[in-house]
């Protein structure tokens, strides 16, 4: 079907699909295993930050025909190793050497790296006596198979067990060129054009778009869930009393309320979505409104998230949350989603500062 390479440019063999056909991708996935989703947006999310830099740097160009005709999967880690609390002790450097970049370090949360082809990170460029190089970043993405890199099968969470969401620690490895470019923060973003002279828009505030697809569709299949639970769960106490009637309980007020708002979270948040996902593709739209729109959307599938995870806990009851019903592991991923991705206060902080015209992060938190 072509899914790694769904949103890869067309110049690169791509389907070069727009953010809201991925984000709706991303849902229908996610309805049914949201494991499955999760890898495949740490996926995008790579191609995300390498993809307009693959205009101007050939190695970059390659990666992304690899994504898109032989449908290479990529892994990326930029956080503390789950064993880990310290960021200071934590990351990648990389010094200058002929051909290449030569250094190490250790870097987690490492989504989908079970499967990948290619191991992503973000390092500091350091000189020869291991001190950093202005604000220079390097952006790494070599095969994992490259010596010296290692994926330490560390993942063993709550939820979303199956992603493999692993530290790589990489222990004196050599990186081609053709596996990086450096990004100086003290520099303004390029401007990328592709073939046509159409700009190439940084990742800046759409990472979000498919995560919240993401999460919308595995609360969608919570909701319907629900909806056959609530009918299917009947009574309450083991007794049988003469001439009473056992109740479904989607028969009480309490609970058509409760699950009322579980359905209003889920089609407002849809809608936001896919609000934000079309206002991006207007030619006209400047990249700060873009980031601006993504983010209330993001932080209103944040909210449905909160929402849906404690409203459908309140549905299921003790007969709801036994591992012998599925609702036990919708709801441990989703729990995982909801301490993974966003941070609702951090968000709110943002969103005030985008109010104001002040400067915001519209991934903050993640």
């Amino acid at each position: 079907l072509g899914v790694p390479g769904i949103s890869v440019h067309r110049q690169f063999g791509g389907l070069g699909h727009n953010m809201a056909t991925r984000a709706k991708v991303a849902e229908v996935i996610a309805y049914s295993d949201p494991t499955t989703a999760a890898c495949m947006n740490m996926h995008w999310s790579a191609l995300d930050l390498i993809g307009p830099y693959a205009f101007v740097v050939k190695g970059m160009g390659l990666l992304m025909t690899e994504a898109a005709t032989r449908q290479a999967m990529f892994c990326g880690a930029a956080s503390i190793p789950s064993g880990d609390l310290d960021a200071a002790k934590a990351g990648v450097r990389f010094r200058r050497v002929d051909g290449g970049w030569f250094g190490g370090g250790r870097v987690g949360y490492a989504t989908g790296s079970a499967g990948a082809d290619y191991a992503g990170a973000i390092g500091t460029v350091v000189d020869d006596s291991g001190e950093p190089v202005g604000r220079k970043l390097l952006v790494l993405f070599p095969p994992v198979d490259t010596p010296g890199i290692r994926i330490i099968e560390d993942w063993d969470a709550m939820g979303l067990r199956g992603t493999a969401t692993n530290t790589i620690e990489i222990n004196e490895a050599f990186v081609e060129d053709k596996y990086a470019f450096v990004r100086d923060l003290d520099e303004p973003q390029p401007t990328v054009t592709d073939f046509q002279g159409e700009r190439q828009h940084m990742a800046f505030g759409l990472l979000n778009l498919s995560g919240g697809g993401m999460q919308l569709g595995h609360c969608r299949h919570i909701v319907d869930y629900m909806a056959g639970y609530l009918t299917e769960r009947k009574g309450g106490i083991a007794v049988q009393i003469k001439g009473q009637e056992s109740s479904a309980r989607g028969d009480f007020g309490w609970a058509q309320a409760t699950f009322g708002r579980m359905a209003w979270w889920v089609h407002t948040a849809g809608t936001l979505l896919y609000q934000a996902a079309s206002h991006s593709l207007h030619p006209d739209t400047t990249p700060e409104s873009r980031a601006h729109r993504s983010l209330y959307a993001a932080y209103h599938i944040r909210r449905m998230t909160e929402e849906v995870a404690r409203e459908s806990f309140r549905l299921a009851g003790a007969h709801g949350i036994v591992t012998a019903r599925p609702y036990e592991r919708m709801f441990r991923d989703l729990m995982a989603q909801s301490a993974i991705i966003f941070k609702t206060p951090e968000m709110e902080i943002q969103l005030g500062r985008a109010a104001l015209g002040r400067e915001f992060d519209p991934m903050p938190g993640g």
